[in-house]
C-alpha cells in the first residue's frame, strides 16, 4: 500500500512540492528525482507552523539536497512546548513509523537526513529514540547507519526540558552534527554554542560539532545569530523572526546550507 500511496503522490507532482498531511504536525511530499532515494526530515523550532516549515524544507531541497539523490520530504512543524515535554501536539509515533516503511518499502534509502532547529531538537530526539532505542521499531541491520542528524543551535535534553538521545539509538546512528553560528566580525556567538559544544562532545566519534562562520549577516545579537544556522542574512538584527526567515529567501537572503557540505565529502 505504501508504494502505490508513494507512485499516486508522486504523479501529481509539478514543479512544487505537493504536501500531504500524514499526521497532526506532520506533512510528506515525494518528488520526481531520478538521483536517489534518500530522506530528508526537516523540524522547526518552538511554535513553528507548518507552512514555514514546508518553505524551509522545499528551499533546502531545491539548493543543495536535490543534488545528494533525496527524494522523500517530511516536514515536522514546531512544539507548542519549547521543551517538548506534553509530547502530544505532533504524532511522533506516526512518524517513525513512515519513516521506517520508506526504508522497507524501497530498500534503496542511503541516508535519512534529519535537520532540526532550536527546540526541534528534542521532538529529533523522540522520533530518534523512537527508531533507534532499547525497544525500537526500527531493529533490523538494514535501518542502521543511515541516520545523520544535525541539530541546529539546539539542545540536549534530560533534566527539566526535553528528552535526551539514548545511548542504544546514538549507537545506530551514523553521525550526528551540533551545529552552531559565529560572527567574527563582531565576535558574536550564536544562542546555545556552548549547548551544541558539549553536545558535540558527548557521544565521542559519533558527534562532530560545526561551527558556521559567518560575517555581513546583520546580526547585532546572539538570537538573530540563532537564525544563521537558517538563512545567511536573517530578518531581524536584534532577535530572531521564524516567519520570515524560515519562508523568505532571495540572493541576497539564503537559506543556509554550509553545515550540509559535510555529506558531500
Amino acid at each position: 500500500m505504501l508504494v502505490l500511496f508513494l507512485l499516486m503522490i508522486n504523479l501529481s507532482l509539478n514543479a512544487q512540492v505537493h504536501w500531504v498531511k500524514i499526521g497532526h504536525g506532520l506533512n510528506y511530499g515525494v518528488t520526481n528525482n531520478q538521483k536517489g532515494n534518500d530522506i530528508l526530515v526537516t523540524i522547526g523550532g518552538w511554535k513553528a507552523n507548518q507552512t514555514w516549515v514546508n518553505k524551509w524544507c522545499e528551499e533546502l531541497y531545491n539548493v543543495k539536497l536535490k543534488e545528494l539523490g533525496v527524494q522523500h520530504l517530511i516536514s515536522v512543524k514546531g512544539p507548542d512546548d519549547v521543551c517538548f515535554n506534553s509530547k502530544n501536539d505532533i504524532d511522533i509515533k506516526i512518524l517513525s513509523e513512515f519513516i521506517k516503511n520508506i526504508i522497507y518499502a524501497t530498500y534503496i534509502v542511503d541516508r535519512v537526513i534529519i535537520i532540526a532547529h532550536s527546540s526541534g531538537s528534542f521532538v529529533a530526539h523522540e522520533l530518534l529514540n523512537l527508531m533507534y532505542g532499547d525497544k525500537g521499531i526500527a531493529k533490523d541491520s538494514f535501518y542502521v547507519n543511515k541516520v545523520h542528524y544535525f541539530n541546529l543551535d539546539g539542545g540536549i535534553g534530560g533534566k527539566d526540558c526535553g528528552t535526551s538521545l539514548d545511548t542504544s539509538a546514538v549507537k545506530k546512528l551514523s553521525k550526528i552534527y551540533a551545529v552552531a553560528a559565529y560572527d567574527s566580525s563582531s565576535n558574536l556567538y550564536s544562542t546555545n554554542y556552548e549547548t551544541m559544544k558539549k553536545f558535540s562532545e558527548i557521544y565521542f566519534d559519533k558527534s562532530e560539532l560545526l561551527t558556521i562562520s559567518t560575517i555581513e549577516n546583520g546580526c547585532v545579537d546572539k538570537w538573530c545569530l540563532h537564525n544563521v544556522v537558517i538563512i545567511n542574512k536573517p530578518h531581524n538584527s536584534n532577535t530572531y523572526d521564524l516567519e520570515k526567515d524560515y519562508q523568505h529567501f532571495d540572493n541576497s537572503r539564503k537559506v543556509q546550507t554550509d553545515y550540509l557540505k559535510v555529506l558531500f565529502k
